[in-house]
């Protein structure tokens, strides 16, 4: 798969047709504390700005872009507390790799992408500055952020639909079993105001004989009541056999921002994710867990983001889960810088 990354982004560049070449860095750091079981981290079910009591990078990430009328491709590093975290299972340089992908645009309204992207499930992305809160919620920590593999987008007035063959579940490392066989898929349509958009995998997570075939879906939708104030919302649903044991889990999320000014963001978040049977969250004796969290950002510069949040999360059953548990604040400081090294943004992308 990487070699066909590197032979199509070869390939794109003998292309004649004007071309933009982009970088990017992003730095996002953090300082939490607050009522936790263990006092050092939080909750082993949450993956991403997890540690206390010190401060923390979560995120170092720089990436390198180009696009042309037909071709376009990315390479990203990252490091950080994020990369410890959600890559701890790859081997290698990709430990370290954010995503290296190459697209082609086929025609108007076809494309087919092939390497290492970003993950079609959620309404949250690994770069903070780009999330209605600040931090990630409970379902978005336990889906992927990223994936490999194939992708094909097809795209009709308002609507977008896309066929994913991927490696695995949030998987870039082929090793000498070869790939772990999954199928993504994913639609998206926008209405108005209202954007909705419904994601699936079919498909295994490991090679592992024990662990059966995972179905897992998601339907969810923004919408955008005025210039100042968005709303969005999904439900989680997924299935798996394990170890002989049908599991399951369910996980709704409802988000809201309101701009009151260009300084100054406001947004909440209420969520639940019931896997008693750790399908995928990774609590020792599964997880039923009510969180809310508020928050406020502010905007010195149009790079830069301070965000403070107060978060709490509860395990719904009966108090007999209290390693489930955390209230804490949680100081964030966001910064990206982009720049065009080479033509600019009215380049098709």
């Amino acid at each position: 798969m990487l070699i066909a990354v590197f032979c199509l982004t070869s390939y794109a560049s003998a292309d004649d047709s004007p071309f933009r070449l982009q970088s990017t860095l992003r730095i996002e750091g953090y300082l939490q504390g607050g009522n936790t079981e263990n006092k050092e981290r939080l909750p082993e079910y949450l993956v991403s700005n997890t540690l206390l009591s010190k401060p923390t990078f979560n995120l170092l990430s720089g990436s390198l872009s180009f696009a042309n009328s037909k071709w376009k491709a990315e390479i990203s590093g990252i490091m950080g507390s994020y990369a410890d975290a959600n890559l701890a299972h790859e081997k290698g340089i990709l430990k370290h790799i954010g995503a290296l992908w190459t697209s082609y645009d086929i025609n108007e309204h076809t494309e087919l992408l092939t390497g290492i992207y970003p993950s079609h499930f959620g309404l949250e992305s690994p770069n903070g500055f780009d999330c209605i809160n600040p931090s990630r919620s409970i379902v978005a920590d336990n889906s992927p952020y990223y994936q490999s593999g194939i992708r094909i987008r097809h795209r009709i007035d308002n609507q977008t639909y896309t066929v994913h063959l991927l490696n695995g579940w949030q998987r870039s490392t082929i090793d000498s079993n070869g790939i772990v066989p999954a199928i993504g898929y994913d639609f998206s349509s926008q209405h108005g105001s209202v954007n909705y958009t419904i994601s699936g995998f079919i498909g295994n997570v490991s090679h592992d004989s024990l662990d059966g075939l995972r179905i897992y879906q998601q339907c969810g939708a923004t919408y955008q009541m005025t210039n100042e104030f968005q709303i969005s919302g999904s439900i989680d649903i997924g299935t798996q056999n394990k170890n002989g044991i049908s599991t399951w889990m369910i996980s709704p999320l409802l988000m809201a921002q309101w701009n009151m000014s260009s300084h100054w963001k406001f947004n909440g978040r209420i969520e639940y994710y019931h896997d008693p049977d750790k399908m995928i969250a990774q609590a020792k004796n599964g997880l039923s867990g009510l969180g809310y969290s508020l928050g406020v950002d502010y905007l010195p510069f149009k790079q830069g983001l301070f965000r403070l949040e107060y978060r709490t999360m509860n395990d719904m059953r009966n108090g007999a889960y209290l390693e489930n548990d955390a209230s804490f604040f949680g100081l964030h400081v966001q910064w990206f810088i982009s720049e065009y090294l080479i033509g600019d943004h009215s380049v098709n992308q």
